[in-house]
């Protein structure tokens, strides 16, 4: 289905529940002119839209995603339509994100207590022995790091809102259920171990002194 004709369902589901574009997103935590775009044809909601914007229409996910009001399709097969393509995103990344980079100011706030003054903050095996080839004042090996997760944290939700809230990306998940989910899934990992870089330094930190 185009965007059209998606747009088109959308807006007659909508006006059969008696919602104008400001009531419906208003449900959605949405903007009206969001609202307006989809049903204008110039755009999809995104993968956290869809589940919402079907409950706000009385019909099941499957009934939102192939534009059908009724066809009696079961709920079996719903759920069969759209496990897949829901079970990775259930997880809420902001969240993820926001809770590695106050982590890694609690280990800082931690090294601050436990740690000397100087702490070794690169080592260099020779002969079987680790030793320390660069040393800072743990203040400011600890900025360093938390510079660099409040960083990471901005470039790692800047990188969801923008390219996972892409209309196109979104509806090709939709069809394409046993492959995108994963993909997206991909992608969140990557963002989560390079958020989780200042925290793992932090933790050699306090390992090695």
């Amino acid at each position: 289905m185009d965007a059209k004709a998606f747009g088109t369902f959308l807006a007659e589901a909508r006006k059969a529940k008696g919602l104008t574009q400001s009531a419906l997103a208003e449900q959605l935590h949405v903007t009206d002119k969001a609202v307006s775009r989809w049903e204008r044809g110039l755009g999809f909601p995104d993968i956290n839209t869809l589940e919402p914007l079907a409950d706000a229409l009385g019909m099941t996910l499957s009934q939102l995603m192939h534009a059908d009001r009724g066809d009696g399709q079961s709920a079996e097969q719903s759920l069969e339509d759209f496990f897949s393509l829901l079970a990775p995103g259930r997880i809420q990344w902001m969240s993820v994100f926001d809770a590695i980079f106050w982590l890694t100011v609690g280990l800082a706030i931690w090294i601050q207590f436990t740690c000397p003054w100087i702490v070794a903050v690169q080592w260099h095996p020779e002969s079987g022995v680790i030793t320390p080839t660069l040393t800072m004042p743990k203040p400011v090996a600890c900025l360093i790091c938390i510079g660099l997760s409040a960083f990471e944290t901005l470039i790692c939700k800047s990188a969801e809102r923008g390219f996972f809230r892409h209309s196109f990306f979104v509806w090709e998940k939709v069809f394409h259920p046993r492959l995108f989910p994963w993909l997206e899934l991909a992608f969140h990992l990557i963002y989560t171990w390079l958020s989780l870089v200042p925290l793992f330094g932090e933790s050699m930190i306090l390992l090695f002194n």
